[in-house]
């Protein structure tokens, strides 16, 4: 028994912070959305959201984002015969928009005559045309093409949860044009939707409620981040289990992270009925490039990147906004509503913990019957959250067949921020050997 629960031990520690891929959502309501603003078409079979964009519908979104779409119909009724591209009959609906990007200079074809319509459009490509969309652009010196996804990501466009980099999909020109909706331009503006609907591009009537949540986000971010530039916290993970199968979890554990300095200290207990509570103690620093790990007195480093660690930690940070269906704002906290598309992102941590518990990496009709979150406010800044996930389904493989529920409980508390915040590391670090 005690082997059993040292591997589930392990196998709960990868798994406690909720964290997926860009692959694991679904952005319809988010398509939706923004056909509704009437900045997505979609195609005559629907959104076909699991498919790689074209080139053609890339240049298409583009011109639409920079509020162009009837400047350029304009354009191609006067200039239609000095079209460049001879390989776009398939694609007229396409043809205005390429015609006035080529004219303006921000899209280019794969030769003089060629704009190559129906060859995918990469992640590269598109994060290029976003930050455009943006007023920024390589004539200027903002960014390069080779460095744009990194320009991107700086500036809150691209992210892991809107960006699947690899698998660039219909799905990923949603979610990553919907952000960078919501994210300020170069020229000034609170958010591109905005500027969108002072140009007479987008309805002040269609955007009204889209305006309303990204200002809302923008607090919400404001809120969290000092938190993510520097943080002490205090961290109660709870992980319960019934049904077919009968566990408890139970992590506390303190983050403390100033610059490029960290420490944690935490105690996990694993309770199974019938038999003796299986506690481990933990702590980490990190230090010169190592993680540093002191587990019930076995001292070992690896080399780490602090990003990579930051990532498999409980530390706060802002829900992607394509996640999120709605933030309500109260007297002194957000309360977060999560859609579909955040749903299934979670959905992956379950699946994670499943394995764990079953031996497979899937659990049968996996579904998620409550998921939110409340974020609390002192003076401006985050004092403490709270997330809560509930999911249901079937474990497959060695235990087949057996129906559980598993709830996860995060209850997070602050207790200084940015400069406030001091990392101690201990004084042995040198007795600690190299991990196998």
């Amino acid at each position: 028994m005690k082997k059993w629960k040292h591997a589930l031990l392990a196998g709960i520690a990868a798994c406690t912070v909720m964290t997926a891929t860009a692959s694991a959502a679904s952005f319809e309501s988010t398509a939706t959305a923004m056909k509704s603003m009437g900045l997505f078409a979609g195609t005559s079979t629907g959104y076909e959201l699991d498919r790689a964009p074209t080139r053609a519908e890339a240049a298409t979104m583009l011109v639409r984002l920079l509020g162009k779409t009837a400047e350029a119909e304009t354009l191609w009724a006067s200039s239609k015969d000095t079209f460049a591209f001879r390989d776009m009959d398939a694609f007229d609906w396409a043809q205005p928009y390429v015609h006035w990007l080529a004219r303006s200079g921000l899209a280019a074809g794969t030769s003089a005559d060629r704009f190559s319509p129906a060859d995918p459009c990469t992640a590269q490509m598109y994060a290029a045309f976003l930050m455009r969309a943006l007023g920024y652009s390589e004539a200027d010196g903002d960014f390069s093409f080779e460095n744009v996804l990194a320009f991107a990501r700086s500036h809150g466009v691209i992210n892991d949860v809107n960006c699947d980099t690899k698998t660039f999909l219909r799905d990923h020109v949603v979610a990553a044009s919907y952000t960078a909706l919501a994210s300020a331009p170069k020229s000034g503006e609170a958010d591109l939707l905005t500027k969108l609907v002072n140009s007479g591009a987008v309805s002040a009537s269609a955007a009204s409620m889209e305006q309303q949540k990204f200002s809302a986000y923008r607090g919400y971010v404001q809120t969290m981040q000092p938190a993510a530039e520097g943080a002490a916290l205090e961290n109660v993970t709870s992980i319960s289990v019934s049904g077919g199968l009968s566990l408890d979890v139970a992590a506390v554990s303190e983050s403390r992270l100033s610059g490029n300095r960290l420490s944690t200290q935490s105690s996990l207990t694993i309770t199974v009925p019938g038999d003796d509570p299986f506690v481990q103690e933990r702590t980490g620093y990190y230090a010169d490039g190592r993680w540093y790990t002191n587990a019930d007195g076995v001292k070992t480093w690896k080399p780490a990147a602090l990003d990579e660690l930051l990532q498999q930690l409980a530390l706060p940070e802002a829900a992607p906004l394509v996640l999120l269906d709605e933030i309500r704002i109260g007297s002194a906290e957000y309360y977060l509503t999560y859609s579909a598309a955040g749903r299934a992102y979670y959905q992956e941590y379950f699946k994670l913990l499943a394995h764990t518990l079953g031996g497979t990496p899937a659990m049968d009709q996996l579904s998620i019957s409550g998921l939110n979150a409340e974020i609390r406010v002192a003076d401006g800044v985050l004092s403490s959250l709270s997330t809560s996930v509930t999911a249901s389904g079937k474990l497959s493989g060695g235990t087949a067949g057996t129906e559980i529920t598993m709830r996860a409980q995060q209850n997070s508390k602050v207790s200084a921020v940015g400069s406030e915040v001091t990392v101690n590391t201990p004084d042995d670090l040198s007795s600690y050997t190299p991990s196998t």
